[in-house]
């Protein structure tokens, strides 16, 4: 579980740039980190309840980061940065059954032109992991993306590569949410990368899905949920 300090609500008002938004706090208007770069549309939507952490410091220009919001289907989570630190807390504890054997953890590790978040050592062969953040649920179903990202398909690809050469390879897609009841590519936002996913299925790439339970002060992993790839 990752424990989230000092926190505040505030409303949405509208975003202003990749990484920031302006929100309602009180009884002004403040500019607000906001660490994530997807879409966010069907989350993050004008009059939303927010919820800010104080970040207050002289090296920064805003003084919260927006790390979740209130819907109509319960809390959702919005730090992209939490999915890899409750993966790496789960892969310390050893409380993921696929990875449990593994000893030594390393992360952010290079390979080629890419950056992995985790390369596993302690049996043979050596295991590359990359988490990512899933935000966007319809239908009970999580999607990844939200917006086209050549990062995450060359990442993907990455790991095929490694799996040809001799490595376990694995994704690992953290649903910032609990109201997903299973996760599949978002092919109507980025084909490539849905076509990339699958193909890194077919070479042997392992592909897993958790959903999270997620409060205004906490969020923490929770049960693994159905990976569906075809339609």
């Amino acid at each position: 579980m990752i424990t989230i300090h000092h926190v505040q609500e505030g409303t949405f008002i509208s975003r202003t740039s990749r990484f920031s938004c302006t929100v309602q706090v009180s009884d002004s208007e403040e500019m607000v980190y906001l660490p994530n770069s997807g879409r966010l549309e069907t989350v993050l939507v004008p009059g939303s309840k927010v919820f800010l952490t104080d970040k207050a410091s002289p090296f920064r220009r805003s003084t919260y980061d927006l790390v979740g919001v209130n819907t109509d289907s319960g809390f959702v989570s919005l730090d992209s940065r939490f999915p890899a630190r409750l993966i790496f807390l789960a892969l310390y504890r050893q409380s993921l059954p696929a990875f449990s054997r593994y000893r030594t953890i390393r992360r952010e590790v290079p390979r080629g032109r890419n950056r992995l978040d985790f390369m596993l050592k302690g049996i043979d062969p050596d295991c590359f992991i990359e988490v990512k953040s899933v935000t966007l649920v319809q239908n009970g179903r999580a999607l990844f993306p939200d917006a086209p990202t050549e990062r995450a398909r060359r990442q993907v690809e990455c790991l095929t590569w490694a799996k040809r050469e001799g490595y376990t390879a694995a994704i690992v897609f953290v649903v910032q949410r609990s109201d997903a009841d299973e996760f599949a590519p978002n092919d109507a936002i980025d084909p490539a990368f849905g076509s990339a996913l699958r193909e890194a299925q077919s070479r042997g790439v392992d592909i897993y899905a958790y959903r999270c339970n997620v409060s205004p002060q906490s969020i923490e992993l929770a049960d693994e949920i159905p990976v569906r790839l075809h339609p």
